[in-house]
């Protein structure tokens, strides 16, 4: 079930060059309450979204912007208790929130080059 401002399957996001190996890069669309964040994470070749939301303490991962992975870069990392996930399945490993999982944001790389909003 889609979010209040999450962006429709086909929206451009970014140029899968424009992000890091391994990076990422979060993006806000609408404002206030009903505001939708999400993350694209390029990692070991592939390409994967999230909500940008801590199943913990439902707030955002980030620590500034587009700042979602560990100092060491092998884990993203929830900024506010230090909670880490694995890249590609989102499922965190250490901190409060050990066997939850961020929740998955469908995205696909286009043949130009691009991530893009994907239907699953």
């Amino acid at each position: 079930m889609a979010r209040p401002n999450q962006p429709e399957a086909g929206t451009r996001l970014v140029a899968l060059a424009e992000i890091p190996e391994p990076g990422a890069k979060g993006f806000t669309f609408g404002a206030g309450k009903d505001r939708f964040e999400c993350f694209v994470v390029r990692w070991l070749g592939g390409v994967f979204g999230y909500v940008n939301e801590c199943p913990h303490a439902r707030t955002s991962l980030d620590w500034r912007p587009d700042a979602f992975f560990s100092r060491d870069m092998s884990a993203l990392m929830c900024g506010t208790h230090g909670a880490l996930f694995v890249p590609e399945s989102g499922a965190c490993f250490a901190g409060p929130c050990k066997g939850q999982s961020l929740v998955r944001f469908p995205v696909a790389l286009d043949a130009a080059g691009w991530v893009v909003v994907s239907e699953r």
